[in-house]
Order: C-alpha cells, then structure tokens, then sequence
C-alpha cells in the first residue's frame, strides 16, 4: 500500500495505526491514504504557493499551521470538480480521522480542525419513505376482522411490523419463546446478535393472541409445534421471500404500491409515526434497535422535509404580497 503513494512519515504512522490499532481493512486504509495525500497536494499548490516538490517534505510544522480556511478550501475544491456527494462525505471524514488522530493520538496539532465543519451527509442523506398515518391504519386494518387462517397470521405480522418498529429478520427469527404475553413484552435478537425487549401495546396483543389460537390447528404437519413464531402453510418457519410475499400482497390489497413500498418502509413507518406523536429520539433509538443515535436522526429529516414541505405550499404562497396583506387585514 506504502509503496504506491510517496507520503509523509506521520501519514505512514496513522494507515499503521488504522491497521494495528482501528483493524480497518487495507482498501479502506489506502483509500484513505489517497484522500490525505489530495489533500497535502491541494494545500502546497494553494496554500504553500508550491513551496514543496513532494508532499512528502510537507512537515507536521506546517500541520499545525492550517486552519478551517484552507478545509473549506479544499472541500470546496471537491465540489468545484464534480466530486458526487456521497464521495465528498467520505473524503471529509478521512480527513476527519486523520486530524482527529493528530490532535488525540499523537498530540502533533495543538487544536481540533474538523471541530466546527460539519459533516455533508446529514444534509444529503437519502430519506426512506413511509406510509402516512392513514395509509398505515388502513393497512393494519386490512385483516381486522377477517376469520380466514391466512389472513389472521398475516394481521398479526402486519401489527409486528408496524407497532414494533421490527427488521425482517427479526421477524423471521421471532420464536414462541419469546413472546411473553404475561407481561406484554417480546426479545429480539438483532444486528451482531446483539438482543433488546420490546413491548406489545393491546392493539397487537390482541392481533398475536387471535393468530396463537389458530396457529396449532391450522396445520397437519408434524412440525407444527416447531419453535417459529409465524409459520407457512406447511407449519415451517417462514423465509425472508415469503415474509416479503406476504407485505407485497398486503400492500396490494390495500391499494398502496408495492413497487415503492418494501417491507423495510413498514419500520421506517413506525419509527416515523413515533417521532411525530413527540417521542423521543433515545427512546426510538432502542426500540429500533440502532447502535448509533445518528442513524436514528434520519427520522427528524424527514419531519424537518414534511415540514418544508409543507411551509413552501403555505396558502400566502398562492397570492401575490397585497393580496397576501389584505388576507392578513
């Protein structure tokens, strides 16, 4: 990796410490090493006026000289030459890590760069969709009243999906075990095995225990007694596509586009629909199941988006200013 970059020994010591120290893979640490080496390259044309005839002279002296100035210059630069969003986010925080090892690990810049330039991507991250309310309602009530063995599973499932926030395969996975309608509570084993409890409002209680009173009668095969929670016609434990089959077909039913929707918007509709009814982001954190906070952000984006959405069609909008002041007389 060294050998085809000339860099400067302290950038040699940090793809060292990535390797030894973060256990980051040899592509990341090498694309990383390109985005410093950039870099060094941007700053001695515009900020060295070409004082160096390899970066590799470049010294931590001169480090410690550059301020958020000449980051933003640099970042500008990436946009001015067509860098996409997505590779300029992962170029700033390449440059974010490596500061940040100056400034923590080495103790070589006596301040933090990157402290007060933000990150582009929660800007520009894509948002999932979701159902709004009343599409969501009309969904879980799709099966509400129906007596049909296939559709009172399916009801149950729906209510799981989007009362408990739940990924597919943790529906998948869900066992009898785990369900403890006592307490009205569940566990779920998420991403890296790692397991939370979840809870059962009345509405989905009432959904599972319809569905558990059907759930051994409704098959002839000797392994209905088997551990999964939902099971196939066969008394199996279902698979991811036909867990998928069975929202596609809900969706349609309920007249929603199953080509736009995926099962994942149904947990993107639960943590949404939460956030809006005021709860928190910590608490939607850990229902979710999500390791960082940031991922959990994404929902106050789309509230933020609905929002603007919403102020640019205000009524004024639709009026020019006097007829706007004689409205507001």
């Amino acid at each position: 990796m060294e050998s085809e970059l000339k860099i400067p020994k302290y950038v040699k010591e940090f793809a060292n410490y990535l390797v030894a120290i973060r256990n980051l893979s040899q592509v990341y640490i090498k694309n990383m090493t390109v985005t410093i080496s950039q870099f060094l390259e941007f700053i001695n044309i515009h900020t060295f006026k070409n004082k160096y005839n390899s970066i590799t002279d470049i010294t931590l002296n001169d480090i410690r000289s550059l301020n958020n100035s000449d980051i933003y210059s640099f970042i500008f630069f990436l946009a001015e030459s067509h860098y996409k969003n997505n590779s300029r986010v992962v170029k700033i925080e390449h440059l974010r890590t490596f500061f940040d090892y100056l400034f923590r690990i080495e103790h070589s810049v006596f301040r933090e760069p990157f402290k007060k330039i933000n990150s582009e991507r929660k800007i520009e991250k894509k948002l999932p969709n979701y159902l709004s309310l009343s599409e969501a309602k009309r969904l879980i009530n799709l099966y509400s009243d129906s007596e049909n063995n296939i559709e009172i599973r399916d009801n149950a499932m729906l209510h799981i999906f989007l009362n408990c926030g739940l990924r597919l395969s943790e529906v998948k996975n869900l066992n009898l075990e785990d369900i403890d309608l006592i307490d009205n509570k569940f566990t779920v084993i998420g991403k890296g095995n790692k397991e939370r409890t979840n809870y059962l409002n009345d509405i989905t209680r009432e959904a599972l225990l319809k569905y558990l009173k059907i759930r051994d009668n409704s098959h002839d095969n000797p392994n209905k007694h088997n551990n999964p929670l939902f099971l196939t016609d066969y008394g199996f434990r279902m698979s991811e596509t036909t867990i998928k089959k069975i929202v596609k077909r809900a969706y349609k039913k309920a007249n929603l586009d199953e080509k736009v929707y995926s099962v994942h918007t149904l947990r993107h509709t639960c943590a949404t629909i939460l956030y809006k009814a005021g709860c928190n982001l910590k608490t939607i954190q850990e229902l979710l199941g999500h390791v960082q906070i940031d991922t959990t952000e994404i929902y106050t984006h789309l509230h933020d988006q609905e929002v603007m959405d919403v102020m640019l069609n205000h009524p004024l909008a639709q009026y020019k200013m006097a007829d706007a002041l004689a409205y507001c007389a």
